[in-house]
């Protein structure tokens, strides 16, 4: 049980939690795939791990993201009002896990009012953020009580994470306030966490920057580059960024890159790692993992429109919560077609960013894997 844990963290956000929360998360966890995965009947609590996409706008321009164009399709339209109820709906709902991402969530007004209230409930919570406004926030962020502070640092170089991240001046920025948010904080709360983006342009040095970057942060990990995500930043076109994205001639090295990487960090030996190259070069050979988002977690935009997918374009809008609540939402008649589909295992589609790697950690647990009542497609 403990290291499947710690690799389900090291797949998340690795938050340290007492048994209480782990009961909760258990509890919510069977609760959801009993009813949903296997009756596809209403839900009793809320979904396991919320992402709250609350702003697509952003102070950087990376290379590899949209967030431009989808602040255009979402803007921020929820108040002040409706995100608080929103947060005390999470909170009733018994939701393990609260992600805040985008954009630049703290560039979003409402962002420490909400937290506050997830608070209340015991719900976990973190944040992702490029760093740039990190340092001035700091005091909010141990004051509002979060769990993780996870910050995107590409390279060890500046001038190449500046050049990633088009923002002159970040990398320091960033440094800047990892060092002063590890000086603020007591003991070792929030944990903070370097997400780099694994690609054609940094697989040679990945292991040299992981080993740099525990000297800075509490935990390192990577995520491979990816594109054309409809419901996420990640949706620029691959032709686009072809520069990030290894050639069929680069596979053998890039498995050997990431090899190192395994066997130096021991916390990258998991499923999904192992399977980056598969992802990249073979992602038919996945097909094979079952898709258990809709089940388990929902994404809410700026606008207060929830989807569970960040991927596939048939998936689109289950719900709004500026006139529905997030339970109304969760037992909904769309996300129950979704699911349907999904049970019988009509998406033929996979994902691989690190939000959605609960696929990959459910598919290496045998229960999930033998049991015939979750192996069984409902034609």
């Amino acid at each position: 049980m403990t290291i499947k844990k710690t690799k389900l963290l090291q797949n998340t956000s690795s938050f340290a939690f007492d048994f209480i929360n782990l009961t909760k998360a258990v509890t919510t966890f069977f609760s959801n795939l009993v009813r949903t995965r296997i009756f596809n009947s209403d839900a009793k609590r809320g979904p396991l791990f919320i992402s709250w996409l609350c702003t697509y706008r952003c102070n950087a321009d990376c290379l590899f993201c949209n967030a431009s164009e989808m602040n255009k399709l979402h803007p921020e339209t929820l108040s002040l009002e409706r995100s608080l109820e929103i947060a005390h709906q999470i909170g009733r709902a018994k939701t393990w896990v609260v992600g805040f991402t985008g954009g630049e969530v703290l560039l979003w007004p409402y962002l420490f009012d909400v937290i506050h209230v997830l608070k209340q409930y015991g719900v976990n919570v973190y944040i992702i953020t490029n760093g740039m406004l990190l340092k001035q926030n700091v005091e909010k962020i141990i004051d509002a009580k979060v769990d993780a502070v996870v910050v995107s640092i590409d390279s060890l170089d500046p001038q190449e994470h500046d050049y990633n991240r088009r923002r002159k001046g970040l990398y320091d920025f960033l440094i800047e306030g990892i060092k002063y948010l590890k000086e603020k904080r007591k003991g070792e709360k929030p944990l903070i966490k370097s997400m780099s983006i694994f690609s054609r342009r940094s697989y040679l040095n990945i292991e040299e920057t992981i080993t740099q970057l525990l000297k800075i942060v509490d935990v390192a990990s990577i995520q491979p580059i990816v594109s054309d995500y409809v419901n996420s930043p990640h949706g620029i076109k691959k032709e686009e960024i072809t520069s990030f994205f290894p050639e069929v001639e680069e596979e053998s090295a890039i498995k050997n890159a990431l090899g190192r990487l395994i066997k130096k960090f021991s916390f990258f030996n998991n499923f999904y790692f192992k399977n980056i190259p598969t992802y990249w070069f073979h992602p038919e050979r996945l097909l094979k993992i079952k898709c258990w988002a809709p089940f388990l977690r929902l994404l809410i935009m700026p606008d207060g429109n929830v989807v569970h997918c960040a991927a596939n374009s048939k998936y689109s809008s289950v719900g709004n919560l500026k006139d529905m609540t997030l339970m109304e939402v969760w037992n909904g008649p769309e996300i129950k077609r979704h699911r349907e589909e999904l049970r019988r295992g009509e998406n033929n589609c996979i994902c691989w960013s690190q939000d959605v790697s609960f696929n990959a950690f459910l598919y290496s647990l045998s229960l999930m894997n033998r049991l015939p009542v979750f192996k069984k497609h409902f034609r």
